[in-house]
């Protein structure tokens, strides 16, 4: 039963499925969640071959659909390696290795599992060179696969749902295979069959899913999680629609604007914070596509100035800011003294300031990080860039999520203020309703 022959069975491809095809393999994926009368609808899209488009007029706020994941698995993260595959709660220091060598990480109560019966004898059966060894650890290069072996144990109108997503040729994702197989004695690296299929899935699952948040025992794990509805919708840098998911398993999707019937219903798939180019060099690296939205066609993005940097001519603490929105190496032009700088000086500077927050948001404490906010970030980051308020978002994440009751009025106050820097940034971009605004007013927990 559980031969390669056993796992492509019922996997034909179905990659040039019909939008009326899909619709069918969606609705028997929703089940339950699916409503009678849906106000949302599949059909060809002209911004990346098929969408979601309104069935009527949603107004913002209203709810558009609710998806349970398809599969899950864990994201192999550092960090996350030391939870269980099954339950996702956090597993001792010593003894978290499976009891049947399989060397995936599981709690005693999920080692005998139905769910993980079936992937522990997939890895036993290719051997993990890691079994044997003396000291217990998990390798982050088999455990990322573990997904992509889920999805062979998926029922049929499953398993044809995830073949008839749109997946990139990405060879990067091949290299993951390769890395991945060596970590074992008997992968079947000469099955092409086998490998075709599992490149392919591996390319679905890096195209289209998402890292989820699931809170077990007050410890917060991201998941990898396939929602192929939600996967379907397409960008939008200020996207119409807003999604979160509910303890990793379920994705909650809202209108954050108004949406007219026969509009196409948009999401994100960057962080709508980010400023232009660094969406720009996101979606062209790993969604192979360059943005032409309204957006990323004003070099201010309605004003908030998310890409700035100040101005490094004598004198000068001007805003410079893209000359150009089609290139991912731009001519910078100060706003001041309106001098030109050419983009590896400027992109030098961004790194430095990215850097500079990135390692203190990794190692500093929440008192710290408002020190380094308010006292140092305004000698070399405008207000308005947006690895400062990536800093500013760590402070109110952290304050809101963990040991809310640590901190002095004065600290808090800054938290405050830092929502406020926020929400009217997304106000200005024109962002509604979004899931960044329900999170930091703390509608959505």
């Amino acid at each position: 039963m559980n031969t390669t022959a056993t796992m492509l069975a019922h996997m034909a491809p179905c990659r040039d499925t019909t939008p009326e095809q899909l619709a069918q393999l969606i609705d028997m994926h929703l089940g339950e969640l699916r409503e009678k009368k849906p106000n949302w609808t599949l059909a060809a899209s002209t911004v990346a071959g098929r969408g979601v488009f309104a069935t009527r007029d949603i107004v913002a706020g209203e709810l558009i659909f609710r998806e349970r994941a398809l599969v899950v698995g864990p994201t192999a993260r550092k960090g996350q390696l030391s939870t269980c595959v099954c339950c996702h709660r956090l597993l001792p220091t010593q003894g978290f290795l499976c009891k049947q060598r399989c060397t995936l990480p599981v709690c005693a109560a999920c080692s005998g599992s139905v769910t993980h019966r079936a992937e522990c004898e997939h890895f036993r059966r290719w051997q993990p060179k890691d079994a044997d060894a003396e000291e217990e650890q998990v390798n982050p290069l088999s455990l990322r696969i573990l997904t992509a072996v889920r999805v062979f144990h998926l029922g049929k109108e499953q398993r044809h749902l995830v073949d008839a997503m749109q997946a990139n040729a990405e060879r990067g994702f091949r290299q993951e295979i390769i890395k991945a197989a060596q970590c074992f004695r008997n992968f079947p690296t000469t099955d092409k069959p086998f490998m075709d299929q599992l490149f392919r899935i591996v390319g679905v699952l890096n195209t289209n899913a998402f890292e989820a948040p699931c809170r077990t025992d007050g410890r917060e794990t991201l998941l990898r999680g396939l929602f192929p509805l939600t996967a379907i919708m397409n960008h939008e840098c200020t996207p119409n629609a807003s999604h979160y998911f509910d303890n990793g398993r379920l994705a909650i999707v809202r209108a954050a604007r108004d949406i007219p019937k026969g509009g196409e219903i948009t999401t994100t798939y960057t962080k709508i914070l980010w400023g232009n180019l660094t969406r720009g060099i996101f979606l062209k690296m790993t969604k192979h596509f360059m943005c032409d939205c309204t957006r990323c066609n004003d070099n201010t993005e309605n004003g908030t100035y998310l890409s700035a940097l100040f101005c490094r001519e004598q004198g000068c603490r001007g805003l410079v800011i893209p000359v150009q929105t089609r290139t991912l190496q731009p001519d910078w032009r100060c706003l001041s003294c309106e001098n030109v700088f050419p983009h590896s000086k400027m992109a030098r500077y961004q790194d430095f300031a990215l850097n500079t927050i990135n390692n203190r948001i990794n190692s500093c404490s929440v008192p710290d990080m408002i020190h380094f906010i308010n006292d140092l970030c305004p000698r070399f980051c405008p207000p308005s860039n947006y690895v400062l308020i990536e800093a500013k978002l760590n402070v109110i994440w952290r304050m809101t999520r963990f040991d809310t009751d640590q901190y002095t009025t004065e600290e808090v106050a800054h938290k405050d203020r830092y929502r406020e820097d926020i929400l009217a940034i997304l106000h200005k971009l024109g962002a509604g309703e979004c899931t960044l605004k329900k999170l930091i007013t703390e509608e959505i927990q």
